[in-house]
């Protein structure tokens, strides 16, 4: 799933809420990048690094594929 959204330029990117160093790291909000032209952006913030994190990005993935690539 994820290798054909790469295939067709679609990435879940992390966006971080500030800029600067922080022990851990700022919390980010997830963003579809869509072929470089469209952006779909989350609102809700994560922990970098943690599970709950790396659970919306496949979710986002899923969201993705079936939207984009499955059109459904």
């Amino acid at each position: 799933m994820k290798q054909a959204c790469w295939y067709e330029d679609i990435y879940v990117v992390q966006k971080p809420i500030k800029v600067g160093t922080k022990k851990g790291g700022y919390d980010v909000t997830l963003n579809i990048d869509y072929k470089g032209k469209n952006t779909i952006e989350g609102n809700e913030t994560y922990k970098q690094n943690s599970i709950e994190l790396q659970n919306k990005i496949e979710e986002a993935y899923r969201y993705a594929y079936k939207r984009f690539i499955l059109r459904e």
